[in-house]
């Protein structure tokens, strides 16, 4: 008698990840499966892979300049910089302390972006205007408020904002190109490049993008 192949019954219970082997989605708090971490389009991604945005897991943070000494979850470093100063300014100030690795913070996943919003909402972190400027800036071809955002990395900035952004305002003038992170706000927000906040600078041994550099160039005065 010919036998029957096996046939394997997968079981899913409360709190498994969703059925997607290369990209599985998150779990309801960010979690992932080991190795994995939740990006900000709610998929786990593999540590250090292209389509992750993760920090590189070669690279030596040991190179670092000392002055990345804020303590936050993951392997980046980070530094504050608390006084106030349009966007350009503050990217440039994070892109010399170490050309090629250093740049205003790239929040490219979850709890990334939920631990910078609660670094930036604790008493203790005195910044310019309780805000900070992030890695992010929008293309100044974009028609409508909500297109042409990129992270400094390059990947399209599509998820994290505040309900209502970004929003330029009301309508896209090209008057709010940069984003920031608020004391008080959750998630992030476009805002005037020529506002003096403050900002966080990023150590993971990676450069700007040269997309997200050339749409920097053409947002400045």
């Amino acid at each position: 008698m010919q036998a029957r192949p096996a046939i394997g019954i997968l079981l899913l219970g409360t709190g498994c990840f969703h059925p997607t082997y290369d990209h599985p989605r998150c779990g309801p708090n960010g979690e992932c499966p080991k190795g994995l971490a939740c990006s900000v389009q709610q998929s786990c991604e593999a540590l250090g892979g292209s389509s992750s945005g993760l920090p590189d897991s070669g690279y030596d943070y040991a190179l670092c300049p000392a002055s990345y000494n804020v303590q936050l979850p993951g392997p980046s470093r980070y530094r504050l910089l608390p006084a106030g100063h349009p966007a350009w300014e503050q990217s440039d100030a994070c892109n010399a302390d170490l050309p090629g690795a250093t740049h205003l913070v790239v929040l490219d996943t979850i709890p990334e972006l939920l631990s910078v919003s609660a670094f930036v909402d604790n008493p203790v972190t005195i910044t310019a205007a309780n805000a900070v400027w992030i890695g992010g800036v929008q293309l100044r071809t974009a028609v409508q408020a909500g297109d042409g955002w990129l992270r400094f990395d390059g990947a399209p900035l599509t998820e994290g904002w505040n309900s209502g952004e970004p929003n330029d305002g009301t309508v896209e003038d090209h008057g709010e190109q940069f984003v920031s992170l608020e004391r008080g706000q959750r998630y992030l927000a476009d805002k005037p490049g020529a506002t003096n906040s403050g900002a966080l600078c990023e150590c993971d041994g990676k450069p700007i993008a040269q997309n997200a550099a050339d749409a920097i160039l053409s947002n400045r005065p």
